[in-house]
């Protein structure tokens, strides 16, 4: 699986990038709000992406974040949701927005994506809130209690990949929050262990 990619800008539009490396060059879709915070072409750039395997060809997906990537994923996961609705819901809302709307069950904000009406608003809701209760809340800690986020992200993509919840890693974080002068693999340990007594 094609995880990221790291190579020059080339063109960039609201609905899509080209970025080339080693000669050649990708087209991939990206959310509208990524749009704005790409560098001017003939930059060198970082996208995290997801490739979709269709009948009729393949599909390439970028982010700016693995974060993002793997929220896009969990939304394709939601009966209904394709990935034309799953890159509305990125292109408007930020995954902490979007795990705010679901778990307050705020229908105003999420029906106000386009493509998304009452009835999925609610099959959202459904599907996803209680694997996003507790993701995206403020922490309750100042910024030099938080972890080495560096070290973090290393940790929360092994979570993830094992099957925890965005929502159950955040919570796994807030614990281990004084932790942060640990290693990848001692604060793996600990996250492993917190969320195996949950």
């Amino acid at each position: 699986m094609l995880s990221y990619l790291q190579g020059t800008l080339r063109e960039c539009f609201p609905e899509y990038i080209i970025v080339e490396t080693m000669g050649f060059g990708f087209y991939i879709l990206i959310p509208a709000s990524f749009y704005f915070e790409m560098p001017l072409p003939g930059s060198k750039v970082t996208i995290y992406t997801y490739l979709q395997v269709r009948d009729d060809g393949l599909l390439l997906y970028g982010f700016r974040s693995f974060e993002e990537r793997d929220f896009f994923k969990m939304l394709l996961g939601v009966t209904g949701i394709g990935p034309k609705v799953a890159l509305s819901i990125l292109g408007h809302l930020s995954p902490q927005q979007f795990s705010a709307a679901i778990t307050t069950e705020d229908m105003l904000t999420l029906t106000g994506v386009p493509g998304i009406g009452n009835k999925t608003a609610k099959r959202l809701v459904y599907e996803l809130k209680e694997k996003l209760d507790g993701y995206g809340k403020a922490d309750a800690v100042s910024a030099g209690e938080e972890i080495n986020p560096n070290v973090w992200r290393d940790v929360q993509q092994a979570l993830i990949s094992l099957g925890y919840s965005p929502g159950e890693v955040e919570r796994a974080k807030k614990a281990l929050i004084a932790e942060e002068a640990e290693g990848v693999e001692a604060l793996f340990k600990k996250a492993l262990a917190y969320l195996g007594q949950r």
